[in-house]
């Protein structure tokens, strides 16, 4: 009997669990990354369990097939966060997994997972999204519920948000970036021109687009500032926040408001990646920036700020550093940008990048290395 058991536990695939509160909620670089990590890692043969909480956002089709299992948190009308705990601790003590992928310890976390030590705490990792310098609150949670110390890996998307955290905690921290979907993410001639024709911009229109929250660190003003000297482009902004009213005033002050079209909050952006010509985002305080690489892989050469963690991501081939609020600089390279040869080879060096160092299968890899 003893040979029988050992020998069903051998056979028994890994468990995991990610637990991240916001996935059916919001639609971030971070939710982004846990559906394509999670269908990732359930091709290799790991048993995947999504631990979040109810939300409206649909589970993607292809998450769904790759066999990712959904646990849902019921709704509450008060307390999120202290019924989290109840609920994560439930579903840790129910199933026993072999390893938990975590990014947040304020939202019932860190309480669920240090009440484990009375039972069998199961080993995890925390996965940083966020330089400290971004969040300090965040980090304080981290702390507060000894993240820093009992987590059997502290993992980050960046080396400059690796070395901010190696510095607050005193401990090793690993480093696996995002990944990109590229058959998914890829140039798409026809739906370039359908969209277009839905927009009202000309075929020959040079096309910026910045996907992201609008929030004043997302330099998108100092883009709309640029096109003053640009009298041909077209910015598409695609994303909500706070920021949407000021960034709204400065087009219309600057007689922009019909070249800039602020599209909202939006489930598929494919649509207007690929009616676009160049990808930019002008931020501070990122730690990756994932929508660079869906940029990337829909063969769009791409503008950032000179902020970290631009300058360890960005090469030559394909991209292009700036002085964000040089707004001289930037219109001038706007200019240079217009030519669509120049543009093409750019293009498919950023494509070629993206395949090669962040698709998937190999960020799913490296995680699968560093949890053995």
């Amino acid at each position: 009997m003893k040979m029988q058991s050992s020998t069903l536990k051998k056979n028994t695939r890994p468990h995991w669990a990610i637990i991240h509160p916001f996935q059916l909620r919001l639609q971030r670089g971070i939710e982004t990354y846990v559906w394509g990590l999670t269908e990732a890692l359930a091709k290799t043969g790991i048993e995947i369990d999504v631990i979040t909480w109810h939300g409206p956002l649909p589970v993607p089709e292809s998450v769904k097939e790759a066999g990712v299992k959904i646990v849902t948190m019921p709704e509450p009308r008060y307390f999120e966060s202290f019924f989290a705990s109840f609920f994560y601790l439930t579903q840790l003590l129910k199933n026993h997994y072999d390893h938990v992928l975590v990014h947040f310890a304020g939202y019932g976390e860190g309480p669920s997972l240090n009440l484990m030590h009375w039972f069998k705490k199961p080993p995890y990792s925390v996965v940083f999204h966020f330089p400290p310098n971004l969040v300090p609150h965040r980090y304080a949670e981290f702390r507060r519920w000894h993240f820093d110390r009992d987590a059997e890996h502290l993992i980050a998307v960046s080396n400059s948000t690796a070395s901010e955290v190696a510095d607050w905690s005193g401990r090793q921290v690993d480093v696996i970036g995002h990944g990109v979907d590229s058959s998914f993410f890829c140039p798409d001639a026809e739906l370039r021109k359908k969209t277009r024709e839905q927009l009202g911009i000309p075929d020959d229109a040079l096309v910026l687009i910045t996907v992201a929250a609008l929030e004043e660190r997302k330099g998108i003003q100092w883009g709309i500032r640029a096109m003053q000297a640009y009298p041909s482009i077209y910015y598409l902004v695609v994303g909500d926040g706070p920021y949407s009213d000021k960034l709204k005033q400065l087009a219309v002050s600057l007689n922009l408001e019909k070249r800039i079209l602020f599209l909202g909050f939006q489930l598929d952006v494919k649509p207007y990646l690929a009616a676009s010509d160049l990808g930019s985002l002008l931020a501070y305080g990122e730690a990756f920036g994932l929508v660079l690489l869906e940029y990337a892989a829909m063969e769009l050469p791409i503008v950032t700020s000179c902020h970290d963690p631009f300058p360890e991501i960005i090469q030559d081939a394909w991209g292009t550093i700036v002085d964000e609020q040089n707004t001289v600089m930037l219109s001038n390279l706007l200019d240079e940008l217009s030519n669509p040869e120049k543009r093409q080879s750019m293009g498919k060096s950023a494509r070629e990048w993206a395949i090669k160092e962040h698709n998937w299968d190999e960020i799913a890899a490296q995680y699968r290395e560093l949890i053995r």
